[in-house]
């Protein structure tokens, strides 16, 4: 992970209140151990989340689109970060006063680079207290102290400016908040606009257990071969009742890691939100097709369907098979 910015600013708001106080910085963190330390334990907190992606909503009068379109348009100085920020948390005073049980925090602005994306995140995090022994002079004494909580984001979201620049889908995540109120807010600060793509998500699903390192049989010890997982991963899917994939949760069924899948997810920069409505034809692509006519016994896997086996345009009864290898192995055995 690579640094280039962080600031930080603080909105103070008690819940059952419409008071509202601003606390800015006029300048940046330094660049350093400790604020690298700070974004990388945010950044884990973050993608331990349940994670969900969007796009802006790009609608006029969108306030946050708005100045974050200025400041990638700018010459991207210091002051240009600063002033970006600071816009936009004094917009979001006007939304969350009215809010009953909102509360405030520390919103933590960082532009980064990381897995060879170009991030800007916004994370807010607040102070909890805890308890600390310090050693007395014949015993030891309790002591109450406060500290920011980096491991349980209160709110989040995260840019990708290498897929806006790309001109690709679903650039911007958010962590799903578990208040209703907070999290509509929230959304509504940042311009957050959704997108149907359960299709879509569950041929990245696809792409993933394709490339991924598949489980061990837990009775050999010995890794799946790939189409043995999917079958499995088929298996496990479509016999969830309200078809809805938590990633998560299937990781901790295949590895015993709820974090596996979706680490692997990030570092192949495959966007897939932590739960999603499955799409019933994209996930028979998991499952293998068999047909045995006229003595030709064909079995392939349903994902390869219109790539390398495909139906004739022009003969409805002439099937093509387009594989050098395939080719190449079929001609050793009748030369054989």
């Amino acid at each position: 992970m690579i640094l280039d910015k962080i600031v930080i600013h603080e909105l103070k708001k008690e819940s059952e209140s419409n008071k509202v106080e601003l606390i800015f910085s006029d300048e940046l963190l330094p660049n350093d151990d400790d604020s690298t330390a700070l974004l990388i334990a945010l950044s884990a907190s973050y993608k331990s989340d349940k994670i969900l992606y969007a796009v802006f909503d790009d609608s006029e009068g969108r306030y946050f689109p708005e100045k974050f379109n200025d400041y990638k348009d700018s010459t991207r100085q210091n002051q240009n970060f600063i002033d970006f920020t600071r816009q936009v948390i004094g917009n979001l005073e006007t939304l969350i006063s009215p809010v009953t049980f909102a509360t405030g925090g520390y919103f933590i602005f960082a532009e980064y680079i990381e897995n060879g994306n170009n991030f800007i995140s916004v994370f807010l995090i607040r102070d909890v207290e805890g308890k600390i022994l310090k050693k007395t002079k014949n015993s030891f004494a309790i002591q109450t102290v406060e500290y920011i909580d980096t491991k349980n984001l209160a709110m989040a979201c995260r840019i990708n400016e290498n897929r806006i620049n790309d001109r690709e889908i679903n650039y911007l995540s958010f962590i799903q908040l578990r208040q209703k109120e907070v999290s509509e807010y929230f959304k509504s600060w940042i311009s957050i606009k959704q997108l149907e793509s359960s299709a879509e998500y569950t041929k990245t699903l696809y792409t993933i257990i394709s490339q991924i390192e598949p489980p061990k049989d837990p009775e050999t010890n010995i890794e799946y071969d790939l189409q043995t997982f999917r079958d499995l991963v088929y298996n496990y899917v479509s016999k969830i009742p309200n078809k809805t994939v938590n990633i998560k949760d299937l990781s901790q069924y295949f590895y015993e890691d709820n974090d596996k899948v979706s680490n692997f997810a990030n570092e192949k920069n495959l966007q897939i939100d932590t739960e999603f409505r499955f799409n019933g034809t994209q996930l028979k692509k998991f499952i293998k097709v068999e047909v045995n006519r006229d003595g030709i016994n064909l079995k392939f896997s349903r994902g390869i369907l219109n790539e390398k086996v495909r139906f004739s345009d022009h003969n409805p009864n002439q099937i093509i098979i387009e594989s050098e290898s395939f080719a190449k192995a079929l001609r050793n055995q009748i030369n054989d």
